[in-house]
């Protein structure tokens, strides 16, 4: 009868401890890719917000406006500020929407990219395309909504949800423009910023 629990509990124990030991390994493992990428996945993902800043609207430089990087003021050759670019975060079908838009100094929206999302593909994942990204263009009021809410943004065909999502965006962005066009000077943008430009 002894040797029945003895028997018994080794063959709980060890595949116990087997998978335990494996776990712990993978773990490691995983930490230390994280450790080893981190600093390559920042970098790439500070090139695409750079790229995309270019694609919403066209600057000569951008300098931060805010401590989080979501603000940026758009400045042409002179230093004369055309417009500020905001990133904003809005919940779709799928999960979080990162969405970036340029906004022109006159408050109107010069162009939207999405820089992440989690929208099925086929179907939500069709927000990124150009032609609906188009529809904002030239609006400044904070008060955009999707045709079916009665708005003027007609919503992707299966896909309202993202839709919404990344109208909800855009007219966040807008409201916060409120905040630094025609107000903001560079004493504004090292104080916003810490001291940084």
């Amino acid at each position: 009868m002894e040797n029945k629990k003895q028997s018994g509990f080794a063959l709980i124990a060890k595949p116990t401890l087997i998978l335990t030991a494996i776990c712990a390994t993978v773990t490691l493992l995983l930490a230390m890719t994280n450790m080893l990428t981190a600093d390559k996945i920042a970098e790439n993902a500070a090139l695409k917000a750079a790229e995309s800043r270019k694609k919403v609207l066209a600057a000569q430089e951008y300098k931060p406006l805010d401590k989080d990087g979501a603000v940026y003021g758009a400045y042409d050759a002179d230093g004369n500020l055309t417009g500020v670019v905001i990133t904003t975060v809005s919940s779709g079908y799928g999960g979080k929407i990162e969405v970036m838009t340029g906004i022109m100094a006159n408050g109107e929206v010069s162009g939207v990219n999405i820089l992440s999302m989690e929208e099925t593909p086929g179907l939500g994942a069709k927000g990124k395309e150009d032609g609906f990204l188009r529809q904002y263009k030239g609006y400044d009021s904070p008060n955009l909504a999707v045709s079916k809410d009665g708005g003027e943004i007609n919503a992707l065909s299966g896909a309202t949800i993202t839709s919404r999502a990344i109208t909800r965006a855009v007219n966040e962005a807008i409201e916060i423009s409120k905040t630094y066009l025609f107000t903001v000077s560079d004493s504004d943008i090292t104080a916003a910023t810490g001291g940084k430009e």
